[in-house]
């Protein structure tokens, strides 16, 4: 297994439907660890990204980023850290270019498809919301994303709640029908030639525990279970997904 040379860049993949402001604490406690610049990106309709004529994708995406990764930083490999949505564009990446993959980090994400009534759930959201100003129930959103519980669980909530209240229903309607339409790819994980590590928040209402075991299984990891935290677990605890992360730098 090879490891990234100093100077390696950082790409950060959001979770859904939040913005790459989701990062800001993380970046912060990773400024002694990376040398390397730091690139977070927003999807279509989401945070500052335009809306696109192109068919819901997270092949798109993960395309559009390992270029723009490149153009932007001079290095043809980048380390790859996706929460939930993120992590699926992350495992895209590997699958598509593994040449750009100097590093995967893989927080709150499973690596397998929708079943037909998840997928079904998807597409019925995004039928929903797709004419909408706004999604029509962010507080629901950040309640469903943060498992922080006590005296700082209400800040944190209404904070997600105010960032997914940004986003055009638009983008929230293409993020949904291109995660609808991800294939497993836990295979791909096995072929993955870099060091990885997989986070798992104790109280993620989203993803199973078991589901970050299978991921970690098909890396030839461990998984990192942190107490405490949920589904954006960057944001709730950036200082222990930063020394999660740290073995990707090394």
């Amino acid at each position: 297994m090879s490891t990234p040379p100093d100077g390696t860049p950082l790409v950060l993949l959001n979770a859904f439907p939040v913005d790459r402001s989701q990062w800001e604490g993380l970046i912060a406690e990773l400024a002694d660890i990376v040398h390397g610049d730091i690139i977070a990106f927003d999807i279509p309709g989401i945070g500052e990204m335009p809306m696109t004529e192109e068919e819901p994708s997270l092949e798109l995406i993960a395309d559009a980023a390992v270029v723009a990764m490149r153009e932007a930083t001079g290095h043809d490999a980048a380390v790859w850290v996706g929460c939930s949505m993120g992590g699926y564009i992350a495992m895209a990446v590997a699958e598509r270019e593994p040449t750009a993959v100097a590093g995967l980090g893989l927080i709150g994400t499973r690596a397998t498809a929708d079943d037909a009534a998840g997928a079904a759930k998807r597409l019925e959201i995004a039928r929903t919301v797709e004419d909408a100003e706004r999604h029509p129930n962010p507080r629901q959103v950040a309640e469903d994303l943060i498992g922080t519980q006590g005296e700082r669980r209400p800040a944190l909530v209404s904070a997600i709640e105010a960032n997914v209240a940004t986003h055009s229903g638009a983008g929230i309607a293409w993020g949904q029908r291109a995660m609808a339409a991800r294939p497993d790819r836990t295979e791909v994980l096995r072929t993955v030639d870099a060091p990885a590590v997989v986070v798992i928040g104790e109280n993620d209402g989203l993803v199973p525990r078991a589901d970050a075991e299978a991921m970690a299984a098909a890396l030839g990891v461990e998984p990192v279970v942190l107490t405490g935290i949920g589904h954006l677990a960057a944001f709730e605890a950036p200082d222990a997904v930063a020394r999660a992360l740290a073995p990707l730098f090394e």
